[in-house]
């Protein structure tokens, strides 16, 4: 018998409320969709062309992501955030990070390394087009060393908080000299890591994850901050 062709895999169409998720998901963190402001079922289904009920999926998986709010008699909300959210938030995202460095690291040191190195040189052009073009850099600098526990549960537990900190730090990250800032707290993690400075570098990321809490209360104090903060 003659050999079979060998066909790769094909994977499975992502569904209508799984894409409705990420454009709702993406409208939110860049702040197309204001912080607050209410959502319309109908409204959106109208305006994408579909019917209610993928929209009402991707709400409730937006609610547990805590992006929307669901108020009983009164619809569906983007979040908002006071002083006490946030600081839970990042207190959070510390544990998380923390945590995930400390088992990366054990994992494969160099290929965290290698991994991370790679995300800062690529951030490099990004930084100097300011904040807007700095943001999917910043992510995919904390994304990718969450992804380097090759922990499932870990890295669900980080997804389900992810959308609001790009919510929050690209509402908190405005200027050049912010991300030049963040550029160079990226750098020195990973400069600790491969001296082998594994508190060094746990104390530096856990402090970068925590000023996005700094800065609100800063911006809070001042009233117009004109001072650049070390954003997240």
């Amino acid at each position: 018998m003659a050999d079979l062709p060998q066909f790769a895999p094909i994977g499975r169409p992502p569904s209508l409320s799984a894409l409705l998720v990420g454009q709702i998901r993406e409208m939110i963190v860049t702040g197309r969709l204001a912080l607050g402001e209410q959502l319309s079922e109908n409204a959106i289904a109208e305006q994408l062309g579909v019917s209610r009920t993928p929209v009402r999926e991707a709400f409730a998986r937006l609610q547990a992501e805590r992006l929307v709010e669901v108020k009983p008699q009164r619809g569906t909300f983007v979040f908002q955030y006071d002083a006490r959210e946030l600081r839970e938030i990042c207190e959070l995202r510390e544990v998380l990070e923390t945590g995930a460095l400390r088992v990366a690291l054990h994992r494969d040191r160099g290929f965290l390394v290698a991994a991370l190195r790679r995300q800062v040189e690529a951030a490099e052009a990004a930084a100097d087009r300011g904040a807007q073009a700095y943001q999917a850099y910043d992510t995919a600098f904390h994304e990718t060393l969450v992804a380097a526990t090759d922990n499932q549960e870990l890295t669900d537990a980080y997804e389900r908080i992810s959308g609001r900190v790009r919510a929050v730090r690209y509402r908190l990250t405005s200027s050049v000299e912010q991300v030049a800032v963040s550029q160079r707290r990226h750098r020195e993690i990973v400069d600790a890591m491969a001296h082998g400075d594994d508190a060094a570098a746990t104390a530096l990321l856990g402090r970068h994850v925590y000023s996005s809490y700094s800065f609100f209360m800063q911006r809070i104090a001042n009233k117009n901050p004109a001072s650049p903060a070390d954003a997240a």
